[in-house]
């Protein structure tokens, strides 16, 4: 289950791109950092995403695969079982089968609240960090305001002299 590059191929890809595309956005002055961080934050973000598609898409794979080998044995089984208990049991048989139904249901409901729980945790994760982010933009915009609105009043001070 190899298919795609190692994680030295994609950082060495990665690396080789940002550079790339800096070339590409040189000014006279060169990149601001701003630029570049965002540039670099897609980048890893990409990488990142397709990494995690590839091994989602091997994991689902493997699932199905254990899910119908699983269900075939079962199922052999099981009917297999019913045919020599009817036999020797009936009644007795058809408790226990009823009991295990149940163990065997309340488990998967168990794994599957699980798992949407787990989704929604990671909803509110990275809703949480969205709103740190949104934070951190305010902020600094608001530095900016600040830092131009000094600027301003240091500029009036200079133009009304000494009192």
């Amino acid at each position: 289950m190899a298919d795609g590059p190692t994680p030295e191929q994609q950082a060495d890809y990665l690396v080789r791109k940002l550079e790339q595309t800096i070339r590409d956005n040189r000014t006279v002055k060169g990149m601001s950092f701003r630029t570049w961080q965002a540039i670099a934050k897609e980048e890893l973000v990409n990488a990142i995403r397709a990494s995690e598609r590839r091994h989602a898409r091997q994991d689902r794979t493997l699932n199905r695969i254990a899910l119908a080998g699983a269900a075939s044995l079962v199922s052999i089984g099981f009917w297999g079982t019913v045919v020599a208990v009817d036999r020797a049991y009936g009644g007795q048989a058809a408790l226990i089968s009823l009991l295990a139904g149940a163990v065997l249901f309340f488990l998967a409901a168990d794994w599957g609240l699980q798992r949407a729980g787990a989704g929604w945790s990671r909803r509110k994760r990275a809703q949480r960090l969205a709103n740190i982010e949104e934070l951190d933009r305010r902020i600094k915009r608001m530095e900016d305001a600040l830092r131009k609105k000094e600027e301003r009043l240091k500029e009036r001070m200079e133009e009304v002299g000494p009192l």
